[in-house]
């Protein structure tokens, strides 16, 4: 293992806790969110139990701001601490948020090391994904050079797809993109939705009930899922747990040898799409030839 490249990521990509457990290598950088005119940080001094809680109970809506410069400053220099310096920068869609650019202003100032930032034009576990996939590179030991081709590669390659009960918090956040021609008919239907090529969030399917919805998500994700290529899946839920195993046991009777990872939704985005969400990531690319 090329134990010089590190990752630097922000908390939105919701990386699976086991990959963050099993790699000392993997700095989080996290967004910011206020609730009720008290500050937090995403994942640090909020989890999403706690925020969901807060959310139910708060009469306005919360607020997320992406990391500042100076804490993502921070994070890249203990990286560099702890000997890595390769740094492979990975973020939520630049499409849905700055936090791609304060990496990118961040690695700008860095010295004494090598900082590359790539934009997954995903969001949550679809560019936690791709982290997990830069940590299987690095243990293969390839080069930082094929490392960040590979990561970009699969970014072509891989899609997140969520179902949400309700569109309202993407509505009162602001952050509903394609998905607006959707809001009138909202009470009528359940939508599928997910990132497009600029990594803007648009409504891949609806249904009438969530059952056809989680029929079709699932459905959506498995055709990615191509016998001969490698891919990695993950399945994410925001407060919705019983869900969540439901859509993992319908994916595990198709894909039986394949691992499945879960994870859930950080308040940072969980502010966007309230509880209830239930996504499936697919994270394509082989290791590099």
């Amino acid at each position: 293992m090329n134990s010089r490249i590190g990752l630097l990521v922000d908390s939105a990509a919701d990386v699976p806790s086991a990959v963050l457990a099993a790699n000392d290598n993997i700095e989080v950088v996290p967004l910011n969110l206020m609730i009720d005119d008290v500050a937090y940080l995403d994942r640090v001094t909020i989890t999403p139990d706690d925020f969901y809680q807060k959310q139910a109970v708060s009469d306005t809506q919360a607020k997320t701001a992406s990391p500042s410069i100076g804490e993502t400053q921070q994070r890249i220099e203990a990286l560099k601490q702890r000997g890595y310096d390769q740094i492979i920068g990975i973020t939520i869609s630049s499409g849905l948020s700055v936090t791609n650019t304060v990496f990118n202003n961040a690695a700008t100032v860095t010295q004494d090391a090598t900082v590359t930032i790539i934009d997954t034009k995903n969001i949550g576990i679809g560019a936690g994904l791709q982290a997990a996939y830069a940590e299987k590179c690095i243990q293969a030991g390839f080069s930082y050079e094929v490392i960040v081709k590979a990561i970009q590669d699969s970014v072509l390659q891989s899609h997140v797809y969520f179902y949400i009960p309700t569109l309202k918090y993407l509505r009162a956040g602001g952050r509903i993109g394609r998905v607006a021609g959707l809001v009138g008919t909202m009470l009528s239907i359940k939508p599928v939705i997910s990132c497009d090529e600029h990594g803007i969030y648009y409504p891949v399917a609806k249904a009438r009930t969530e059952t056809k919805a989680v029929a079709k998500l699932v459905a959506l994700a498995l055709d990615h899922c191509v016998p001969g290529t490698t891919f990695q899946v993950a399945v994410t839920h925001g407060a919705n747990l019983e869900l969540l195993n439901q859509v993992v046991h319908q994916l595990q009777r198709k894909l039986p040898d394949q691992p499945i990872l879960t994870g859930d939704v950080s308040p940072a985005l969980g502010v966007h799409t309230g509880p209830g969400l239930v996504g499936i990531a697919v994270q394509v690319g082989d290791l590099p030839h």
